[in-house]
Formats: structure tokens, sequence, C-alpha cells
């Protein structure tokens, strides 16, 4: 007879009496915790009449035509040889589309989205036309608007669209398993269909170039979509092509982009609450569980599995919430933050993501918290692991109300004076948009051409006297800075100030005594800039007597003393 020992017996009664309590509060939080995402969002709408363009070898698309739904007429063209001239149905779908003709181009092209389609290729004569124009040629003059397809179904060895995500509307079939059930999808895809603008863009804080200088690139390299494009110096979105990942926004480094489905500060609000009614309700150690709506199946079987002290985040994409949200979780009570991605997450939004956790651990080990307070979900290490994983306190009793990087800093300080965390500058991922700058004193000459480019005012002027400031909390490594530099006198360097009044602090990298013009007394330029003009032009015939003076002239008096002359001598007006 086994006989269980006391000491066991109560340890296993406390465990499931917080289990029974975790499993209340979380109950209790996840019904009173409303969210308050925009009721009626702004919208971008779609409209289809379902004009179907089959795209591949003729075989196929034949095949696909003979198996489309009652009434859709879709128009054929041919880009690649018979795929398999040996199929035993070959006779079959040929005689069944007869009544279709097949059109033929090379090196197509392919551009839209649904309902806006347009495929250019080359006919015979080597001229790249448009295909929908000869399809559906224009019935009367008035009618303004090209025509173009609405819906395309690509059958071809290579997808017309190289995206990992392509646009609505466009389906490209590897195979021809289930090729009529897909192909009906497709083909209902027929009226008026409205979705959420799932972001706002604010040009003025963005940092992809300035006066010409390229900088940050970082949503451009994790759109899935192809949705940003650069346009004469400026970030545009297509917001027909964006389909809501979110990565654009957490890749952001200033916030230009910000996900608006729902927005930054709603989704603040919302973790705050949600970890305030589970400790309300008596409930230990939080950890949430950011997972997409499109997820929910998978994540709710998992949860399962595990202790009661998981709580769900739904959210549009799981990208979506980035890492000043992950840290502001820990600072309003969570014990840990765990990102759910799906097997079928789009491998540009996994890879940031993984790059975004590595940055979170560098700052996370900054804060004196161990790594894996923040990290993928992977539901069988989980399972492992005790309900209590560690303690939660909340260090914030208010949402953040900040921009981006603002809430990062905000949520990261209250963890690293809470946990007295290290002193030494953090050695940061490479690319991560954290670090300072070195300064080469010596080469400067003060003329500013980095502050004009600093979309972060993280180099500023000093106002009043020639010198430069540098603030490293707001500096974003965007690179700007240092291409712009015409003495090569800056480089960039990457790592994280841990501490919070260092950062924020105002660095004075260079100063030096102000030139005074020599008429009104104006401090205009740095007094070594204009010594070494003045070193530079000292035997330049242009540049002697009274044009040498004006050298220690302001901008002002410069002009002024130039008309003047030339008033007190009116035979002078004559040679200019």
């Amino acid at each position: 007879m086994i006989t269980e020992h006391p000491i066991t017996t109560s340890v296993t009664k406390l465990t499931d009496e917080a289990a029974g309590h975790n499993a209340r509060a979380r109950a209790y939080a996840l019904r009173h915790t409303v969210k308050t995402d925009n009721l009626i969002p702004a919208t971008v709408s779609y409209q289809s009449q379902g004009r179907l363009l089959l795209v591949g070898p003729e075989d196929r698309i034949r095949r696909a035509a003979s198996l489309l739904p009652v009434g859709v007429k879709p128009t054929l063209l041919v880009t690649e040889p018979v795929h398999d001239a040996e199929a035993a149905d070959l006779e079959t779908i040929f005689d069944a589309t007869a009544s279709l003709d097949a059109l033929t181009l090379r090196e197509p092209s392919l551009t839209g989205y649904l309902g806006q389609f347009q495929l250019t290729g080359l006919n015979g004569q080597g001229e790249r036309i448009e295909l929908a124009a000869i399809c559906f040629p224009q019935q009367t003059a008035a009618v303004s608007e090209q025509p173009r397809f609405d819906l395309v179904a690509d059958l071809g060895c290579t997808p017309l669209f190289a995206l990992e995500r392509p646009p609505v509307g466009y389906l490209h079939l590897f195979d021809d398993d289930g090729l009529a059930e897909r192909l009906a999808e497709l083909c209902a895809l027929t009226g008026i269909f409205d979705k959420p603008r799932y972001f706002r863009l604010d040009p003025e804080a963005c940092a992809f170039t300035a006066r010409g200088v390229p900088g940050c690139s970082r949503c451009l390299d994790v759109c899935p979509t192809d949705a940003l494009k650069p346009i004469n110096g400026r970030i545009q979105i297509d917001p027909h092509l964006c389909q809501g990942f979110g990565s654009c926004a957490t890749a952001c480094p200033t916030g230009a982009i910000a996900y608006h489905q729902p927005d930054a500060h709603t989704s603040g609000d919302y973790l705050l609450r949600l970890l305030k009614h589970y400790r309300e309700a008596g409930g230990d150690a939080p950890q949430l569980l950011i997972a997409a709506d499109n997820e929910r199946e998978w994540v709710e079987t998992e949860l399962t599995r595990l202790p009661a002290n998981w709580l769900p985040v739904w959210v549009e994409e799981s990208a979506s919430l980035g890492i000043e949200s992950w840290f502001a979780a820990l600072a309003y009570g969570a014990s840990a933050v765990r990102i759910a991605l799906g097997d079928d997450a789009p491998e540009s939004v996994r890879t940031l993501v993984e790059r975004e956790l590595a940055s979170a651990a560098v700052l996370l080990a900054g804060a004196g918290l161990a790594a894996d307070r923040i990290a993928l979900f992977n539901p069988d290490a989980e399972t492992d692991k005790p309900i209590s994983c560690e303690p939660a306190v909340a260090l914030l009793e208010k949402p953040l109300k900040g921009d981006k990087r603002e809430n990062l800093f905000a949520a990261f300080d209250a963890l690293w004076q809470a946990n007295e965390g290290r002193r030494e500058p953090l050695a940061v991922p490479h690319g991560a948009p954290y670090g300072s700058v070195e300064l080469k004193e010596a080469d400067c000459t003060l003329c500013m051409g980095c502050v004009a480019v600093c979309p972060s005012r993280a180099l500023h002027a000093v106002g009043h006297t020639p010198g430069l400031n540098f603030i490293e909390q707001d500096c974003i490594q965007c690179g700007m800075c240092e291409t712009a530099c015409p003495e090569q006198a800056i480089v960039l360097t990457p790592r994280l100030q841990p501490v919070p009044e260092a950062r924020r602090a105002v660095q004075s990298l260079k100063a030096e005594e102000a030139a005074c013009c020599i008429r009104c007394g104006k401090p205009f330029a740095p007094a070594s800039l204009i010594r070494r003009i003045q070193q530079k032009l000292a035997g330049h015939s242009h540049f002697q007597n009274e044009a040498a003076a004006r050298l220690l002239m302001c901008e002002e008096c410069r002009v002024k003393d130039v008309f003047t002359a030339l008033a007190a001598d009116p035979a002078a007006q004559l040679k200019i």
C-alpha cells in the first residue's frame, strides 16, 4: 500500500487552489474588459464585376475554364507551352471550351488588385500592349477609365506576382487538386467589398530620406504584400494592396507608420485594464498571449492544455503589437508575454518578429529581467513550466500615451528602476534602431549638414553659439547623418544606454567660439570655419581688399556692403 506524503498532499492542494483562483480571475478579466476598437473604422472599397482572366499553359487554362461556375465567361491567355500533352482529358477539355478563343502574349506583367488588374505583354510584333483594352474595348468616348480585369487565376509554373501575399482577387494554382472549388471561391468575389484601412501614415515623422539623403528603409524590407513604395522621396502605402499584417508599423522606429485597427493607445489601454481586472479578481502571475483572430481555433485548443494564468489577447495580426507594447505589458503587471505565429505566417513577418525579440532580449537583460519574459509562443515548452513563473507587479497604473519610442522607454525605465538594471551600455543586434554617434571632432566643421537631415532631432544645433548637441534616446540609427557629413566625421555606434538620465541627456559633441560680423556684431559662423575659408582664399584674385573683408560679415551685411559700393560707383554697375 502506497501512502501519499502529507507535505506533497498539501503542496498539491495549494497548487490546485491557486489554479482555481487563476481560472476564476481569467474568466472575470476576459468578461469585464471590453475592447474599445473603432466601431466604424475607415475602410477601403473594391468593386468587381467578375471579369476573370485565366493565365498559363493552354491545357491548364482550358481545363480551368471547363470547371468554372455557370455564367462565368473567362478570358484565356496562353503564356506557356502545353503542360501535359499526354493528359487523358485533353481532347475533352478542348472540345468543352472550343467557343473560347485563347490569346497569346510573351513576357506577361501583372499589376493591380481585385477589380483593377492590368496585364501587359508583348505581341507578335514585339509591342507591349494592354490585354484588357483589347478584350473590353470602350463602348463610348465618354468612358474615361481604362478597362481592367477583376479576377486573375494564374496557372503558370512561375507566379506573375512574386510576393509572399499576393493581392486580393489573384490566385496562383500550383496544381489541379480541388481546382473547381478554388475557382468557385475566386469567382464569388463579385460585387462591392470593404476592408479596414489598417494604417496611419505621418510623412513628417518618416526617416526614409531627407534632402536627397537616403535613410531608414525598415518598413520596405518587411512588407509581404509590396504595398509600400518609395515615390518622389517619400514612402507611400497603397491601401488596396495592404492586408494588415502590421509588420511595417512594428518595424518603423519613429511611429511614422502606425497600426490603426485598433491604434496603439487603444491596444495599450486594453492591456492595462485586462491585467488590472485579473489582479482585482485574485489572479496571480498573468501571462499574456498575443494571437491573431485567424489563429483563434489553434490557440484556444492549446490554451486548454496550459495553466489558467494565461490571458489571450486577440488582435487583427500578431505582428501589429510591437516591442513597445510587449514592454508596456510587463510594466502593467504581466509576468510574461508570448507572441503566437501560425505556420502560415509570412516569412518576412516571422523574421521581423524574431528580430524584434532579439532586441527585446537585450533590453530585458539591461532591465535586470530574464530574456524569456518575452518570446514566441511554443505550447510544448510552456506546459513544463509551473503555474506561477515570475512574480508580477504593476509598475504603471495609467496607460502610456506618448509616441511609440516614448512608450517603449517609459516602460523600460520603469522595469529598469524596479529591478536595479545594468548601468553599462548594451550591445544591440545589427540594424536595431538604438545607438549613439561618434564625432571626429577635429574633422567636423560644424556645417550642420547632419542636423539638416536628422529626422528625430537627435542631432541638433546649440542655438546661441556654434555647436552640435546629441540626445541618444532620440537616435534611430537611420544613418542619414553619417551619409550627409561632407567630412566623414560621424560614425554610428549601435548600442543602448540603459541609464535613463544618461540616455535622455543632451550631450555636447562639439562647441566653439563664434565669428561675429564686423558690421553688426551678430554671430554668424564658427570662428574656425571662417579662418579656414580665409586661409584657402588668401591668394584668390576675387577675394582681395573689400571682398576679403566681406568674408567676416554675416549674410545680410555682406549683401548690403556689395550694393552700397555699387550705389557709390554707378560706373561699376555696368560691369555686372
